[in-house]
């Protein structure tokens, strides 16, 4: 009974760090084109991430060594009306030097329960350092939502990953 269950907590384990591999580019990716926001150091960045599964509203507020993330992040009705319970979210945002490649990632994610219902807007206020020679930030996510009874609703995976390998 033991060894089961110390089987089990390993599988656990082997499958959530995968998950967590999944919505992190490594250093050196290279992101889409069409999906990089332009950076030049200081100064205020706003803008506003569209996909079909959610809509995040951000203001950048950049200095020398930090800035400050905030926003509001809304997930699309077609989502949380089929699938109003939010199992896990995460929300990344990386730094990529002039060619595009991944200097850094970090987690941006709003904090919300396990198994909570989906609200109808997130805000985000981070703190973040930034990354020297970058010259692009660039977002992308992972969430898993179910429906509201466990035992008969099924779960439903949504990702924004615009990277390709290194």
């Amino acid at each position: 009974m033991k060894r089961q269950r110390i089987i089990m907590i390993g599988l656990c384990c082997l499958l959530f760090a995968g998950c967590s591999r999944f919505i992190v580019p490594e250093i050196g990716a290279m992101a889409q084109e069409e999906s990089r926001i332009a950076y030049q150091g200081d100064g205020k960045y706003a803008g506003v991430l569209k996909t079909k599964d959610l809509q995040f509203d951000y203001v950048l507020l950049a200095t020398d060594s930090s800035a400050r993330l905030t926003g509001e992040l809304v997930f699309d009705r077609s989502l949380t009306d089929s699938y109003p319970v939010v199992k896990t979210f995460f929300l990344k945002m990386s730094w990529l030097d002039g060619d595009g490649s991944v200097l850094k990632t970090v987690d941006i994610s709003p904090l919300q329960g396990y198994l909570s219902s989906v609200p109808d807007q997130l805000n985000i206020d981070k703190k973040i350092d930034t990354v020297p020679g970058s010259r692009f930030v660039i977002f992308n996510y992972y969430g898993v939502f179910r429906g509201e009874k466990p035992d008969v609703s099924e779960e439903w995976a949504i990702f924004f990953f615009p990277f390709s390998a290194p």
